[in-house]
């Protein structure tokens, strides 16, 4: 064997290590990508929260409320804008907020999205849901609020249009 070829042999191995490790990686395990201090807290959403067209307040402890909302309409595979509001001195202690979006008992892959902290102290982000094969229209919203106090988490459920 030439030199030149163990080069490419140690090339390919490698890669392929590289590759089983990145397919390999379980995204049931995956975790926030900044450190959190303080507690891991649910919120409790109202039963009435429709994020979509209407939008909803949520309480974020003792903070503050957020006000969340999506268009009225969200279909598979097109782009909608969500956002999220912080009333009053929340907005200077609210840190970061990301949004994880799953359908229950089914993998539909990582739909994970940091939002944009805007100069309005509005935070949005554009998204885009996949197609469920089974033509399954319900979703969860997990929302993560980031604050001074600790972490914030919602659950809300919506459904999406059928395209």
């Amino acid at each position: 064997m030439s030199m030149n070829q163990a080069r490419w042999l140690m090339a390919t191995f490698i890669i392929l290590a590289v590759l089983s490790f990145v397919w390999g990686h379980n995204p049931a395990q995956l975790q926030l990508d900044h450190p959190v201090s303080g507690s891991l807290r649910s919120i409790q959403v109202p039963k009435d929260c429709q994020i979509k067209g209407f939008g909803c307040f949520l309480a974020i402890g003792e903070l503050g409320n957020v006000f969340v909302r999506a268009p009225t309409s969200i279909k598979p595979l097109e782009k909608f804008i969500l956002s999220v509001r912080p009333q009053g001195g929340l907005a200077k202690d609210l840190g970061s907020v990301s949004v994880d979006f799953q359908m229950v008992g089914m993998d539909m892959g990582i739909n994970q999205y940091p939002l944009t902290r805007l100069a309005s102290n509005e935070y949005q982000q554009t998204i885009i849901l996949p197609v469920c094969t089974t033509t399954r229209t319900d979703w969860v919203a997990t929302l993560n609020f980031t604050t001074t106090s600790g972490v914030f988490i919602a659950k809300i459920p919506f459904v999406v249009d059928r395209r």
